[in-house]
Order: C-alpha cells, then sequence, then structure tokens
C-alpha cells in the first residue's frame, strides 16, 4: 500500500453525504450482538440510504424493492422510517446501486474510499 492517496474521516463522511454519484467503499464488518466481524468487505458502487439517487439506480423505482413496497403501503408502518441514530452509534446506512440490497457500516471500521486510504 506505499505510494496510496489518504483522505480523512471528517472528509469522507462529508463528500458520502454530499454524493450523488455513486462511490465505493472498503470496510470491516462487525456484529457485535453476535459477537462476528473481522471480514473485509468492499463495495463498489454504492450510496447512502435515503439520499438523492441517481436516475434509474433508486432502489425505490424497482418493483418489488423493500423501499417500493414500503411506499406503496402508507398506513402500515416500516422499519425504514424508524430513526437509525446515526450520531449515537457511529454507523450509515448504504444502498448497493448494482443489487439495491442495504448495509450498515461502523464509520470507524471504513478503511477505503474511493480506492483511497481512510484516516481516522
Amino acid at each position: 500500500m506505499a505510494g496510496q492517496e489518504l483522505i480523512p474521516l471528517k472528509q469522507v463522511l462529508a463528500e458520502m453525504q454530499a454524493a450523488k454519484e455513486p462511490f465505493s467503499l472498503r470496510f470491516v464488518k462487525l456484529n457485535e450482538g453476535k459477537q462476528q466481524g473481522g471480514e473485509i468487505v468492499e463495495l463498489p458502487s454504492v450510496l447512502l440510504s435515503g439520499r438523492n439517487h441517481v436516475a434509474g439506480n433508486d432502489p425505490s423505482e424497482k418493483k418489488g424493492s423493500p423501499v417500493a413496497e414500503a411506499s406503496n403501503q402508507p398506513d402500515q408502518p416500516t422499519q425504514l422510517t424508524r430513526d437509525p441514530n446515526h450520531s449515537d452509534n457511529m454507523t450509515r446506512n448504504l444502498v448497493s446501486t448494482i443489487n439495491h440490497r442495504f448495509t450498515k457500516v461502523h464509520i470507524y471500521l471504513i478503511l477505503g474510499f474511493n480506492g483511497k486510504k481512510v484516516l481516522i
């Protein structure tokens, strides 16, 4: 990894928040409840969930997706409307623009952003 570009975590979070185009992310998995983790995951094309997605990549546009199903049933409570307390838990929810799956990531476990090494 010699010569790899570095980026501070604060800048990564700001760029993730402002991103209109998908970005790549590399992080370590962690599930404190099950006491599992340590696997390194690379997601090549993701956006923060709940953000304005690129046309055609919005999971709510896909028929049968969890987001589309939730939006079609306004009278029923959904888990998507629950406050995730990202500030308290130091997490962010991501959605893949490839397979439209949701992933939660702990911000202090982010290793790479768009090919750059993340500094905490």
